[in-house]
């Protein structure tokens, strides 16, 4: 697990998901949206959703400003086979130059969003990506060459945050590549959507909701603040296992993005006679990350103790209140999940993890 401490007293938990599908919603009113921050810089936000499976959309939303400056790294492998990483800070002005300009050598890498969005030849005439690696300001701009039906490959970070008292998941785009035509009706077809997150675990609980589900409730420790989010498991095993941490216990998890519920096709009157066949998509279904398995070895019982997370938000909580006075003036290998959509055979005696699977 990350040693690097934070304000709070303990690392982040990022999260991170990849996934492949079809592009929906590029012409939409919502999917491009720039304008002027309040310290008089710009910014630029793009929200658009890709269908992982047949009327299945998972929705990514990048945002980026100007700023002062960007940074650039290069990896190099040393003499004693480690991975030595040099970062240096460019004008924004400077970031569009070449390192071999900035620095005079190759091999410095913008850190940003990787794109290729749009197809060149290169120069055996072949047709690959024009891959670019841009700050997220300049990315946003780079994705308006998506089309709707475009096939894409994506990777990036699970943002937690919470706006007006509610709870949100948002996936922040790191790369954005198109890639090779995707057939939802081949019979070869299979949904690629996964994540790993690291979690506090806090409670596993049947979802009385949806049969053969459990709940789990878990925080996630942001750079300046602790969320709550509620994961899922579908196996009996690894639901036991979950439930058995305690609260207040550190484990990495993995699994699926899961888009659960069916389209619903209605047919409405209308007033000018002919009936309007439609179907309601987006409202008839709820986006789960679902826990198909969990690594033992990251449990840690003590690195996000209760006394550790409640020290750090008692330091949230002196933050904002500071903020409030200055705005007055402004397992074994089956039940830890170790292969996706496992059978999982579970003794139902001791527990009431019998989700009927």
């Amino acid at each position: 697990m990350a040693k690097n401490k934070v304000e709070l007293g303990c690392a982040q938990l990022r999260g991170t998901f990849m996934l492949s599908g079809k592009v929906t919603g590029r012409f939409s009113n919502s999917f491009y949206a720039d304008g002027d921050t309040k310290n008089g810089g710009s910014y630029r936000r793009v929200h658009f959703g890709v269908e992982i499976e047949e009327d299945k959309i998972v929705y990514l939303d990048l945002f980026g400003s100007t700023q002062d400056q960007v940074y650039f790294s290069k990896t190099v492998k040393g003499a004693d086979g480690k991975n030595n990483t040099t970062t240096k800070s460019v004008k924004w002005a400077d970031r569009f130059k070449t390192s071999k300009q900035l620095f005079g050598e190759d091999g410095y890498r913008l850190i940003g969003v990787t794109c290729g969005c749009k197809k060149v030849i290169d120069a055996k005439g072949k047709e690959i990506n024009d891959r670019k690696y841009l700050t997220p300001f300049d990315a946003c701009d780079e994705i308006q060459n998506l089309n709707d039906g475009d096939s894409v490959f994506i990777r990036g970070n699970i943002i937690y945050k919470t706006y007006n008292g509610q709870h949100r998941i948002e996936f922040e785009p790191q790369q954005v590549s198109l890639c090779k035509e995707i057939d939802f009706e081949d019979v070869d077809f299979k949904p690629n959507a996964q994540f790993t997150q690291p979690i506090v675990c806090m409670n596993v609980a049947k979802n009385e909701e949806t049969p053969g589900e459990a709940v789990v409730t878990a925080k996630i420790v942001n750079y300046s603040s602790i969320e709550e989010t509620e994961l899922y498991v579908r196996n009996a095993g690894l639901a036991k296992n979950l439930k058995k941490l305690g609260e207040y216990t550190y484990i990495k998890v993995f699994g699926d993005i899961v888009i659960d519920g069916q389209a619903e096709e209605i047919t409405e009157s209308s007033e000018w006679g002919m009936p309007n066949k439609m179907e309601r998509v987006a409202s008839q279904f709820k986006r789960k990350l679902l826990i198909t398995g969990a690594d033992p070895e990251t449990i840690d019982k003590e690195a996000y103790s209760k006394e550790v997370i409640e020290k750090a938000m008692d330091v949230i909580a002196n933050i904002q209140n500071a903020k409030n006075d200055y705005g007055k003036s402004d397992n074994n290998e089956n039940d830890w999940g170790g292969k996706p959509n496992m059978n999982s055979n579970f003794d139902d005696e001791e527990d009431d993890f019998d989700l009927g699977i």
